[in-house]
């Protein structure tokens, strides 16, 4: 029989042996160990390590991950972390006129960074060879709302001239979203995940002119180690009034795995995107977090997305974004009710 990472890996070309189960797991491994996520789960490897472990054990999880939230290479360029709400987010954005004349960060010198390769390294000690290691970087567009704050890069998009802006900006960090990457990788990261989580604010076209290429650079640089995870959230199945295609856009990035949220048909994304991707998704979060939602419509929709899934192979079990956590009674029912109908119908 095959180990998780074993399982993970072979799905990404192909049919497995059985479906692997990989729900995004953050908050509820840190809840479960009764640690604070904020001040030890984000800021110390060993607990962020010794939380994914146990979560992964106890539900049958077939990977770790060292995803905490989007603004570790953020805070490398000088972005400060507000830590006074339930996740790691800005306490200011830099200046977008400054950019260009701002010396690129050391990321030796980053407490973040560092912290996340430690994670790494410590999951390769503890379970290397054996569990799937996902590292974890964000992808460019997203990287840059971390930077600049969304909505000043969306205004960007009113300036004649906001194609060669946005890509300007994207070119500056790329090296050191590649070195992340490549730290995490020689540390011991099996998959290297990329968060997109705001693209589908931009549409296809702007994706197309702005972020596509250099997306798709980033991640066949990272693919000459390992396979890259593409992360995107919300509705990305837009279809524009030329005919461009958001789904087939991010397909054309080559990720190995696209992660798609629970607002995708996962039906029409398998007939679209064919064999170029493994797909990872996308149960409907809202129903697995919500108390009005009764344990008969989680059954239904996870079983809805499993068969939607299935069909030849190179798909792997996941919610639509993170596995909700709160009330903890019901992401424990829930999670548990989604290993056990994985594993029910899930072998091929």
């Amino acid at each position: 029989m095959v180990n998780s990472l074993e399982l993970t890996l072979s799905t990404i070309k192909g049919i497995p042996e059985k479906i692997p189960f990989n729900p995004f797991i953050m908050h509820l491994a840190a809840t479960l160990e009764g640690v604070n996520y904020n001040h030890e789960y984000c800021q110390k490897p060993e607990v962020l390590v010794r939380s994914q472990i146990n979560c992964s054990e106890f539900f049958g999880i077939d990977h770790v991950n060292v995803s905490t939230d989007a603004y570790r290479e953020a805070s490398a360029w000088g972005v400060e972390i507000d830590w006074s709400s339930h996740t790691p987010v800005a306490k200011n954005h830099l200046k977008i006129e400054e950019f260009e004349s701002l010396d690129p960060p050391d990321l030796n010198e980053s407490v973040r960074i560092i912290n996340r390769v430690n994670a790494v390294k410590k999951f390769s000690e503890e379970v290397g060879g054996e569990q799937c290691i996902v590292g974890w970087i964000e992808a460019p567009f997203a990287e840059i709302c971390c930077l600049f704050d969304l909505v000043n890069v969306l205004l960007i998009c009113k300036k004649p001239d906001w194609v060669e802006i946005i890509k300007g900006l994207i070119n500056k960090i790329l090296p050191i979203q590649k070195e992340f990457a490549k730290m995490q990788i020689e540390a011991g990261a099996n998959i290297i995940g990329a968060g997109d989580s705001a693209i589908s604010q931009i549409g296809p076209r702007r994706y197309e002119k702005c972020c596509l290429q250099a997306t798709k650079k980033l991640f066949n640089e990272i693919q000459k180690k390992v396979p890259v995870l593409y992360h995107i959230c919300g509705d990305n199945s837009i279809v524009d009034r030329e005919g461009r295609d958001m789904l087939k856009l991010v397909s054309s990035t080559d990720a190995a795995i696209l992660d798609l949220d629970y607002q995708v048909d996962l039906k029409v994304a398998k007939e679209k995107i064919g064999n170029n991707n493994c797909i990872r998704g996308n149960t409907n979060t809202q129903v697995l977090g919500s108390s009005i939602y009764s344990i008969s419509d989680v059954i239904k929709e996870v079983l809805k997305t499993i068969y939607a899934g299935k069909p030849n192979g190179m798909f792997m079990y996941a919610a639509g974004c993170e596995w909700p956590w709160e009330p903890l009674d019901m992401a424990i029912r829930n999670l548990s009710v989604a290993k056990a109908l994985n594993e029910k119908i899930g072998y091929y």
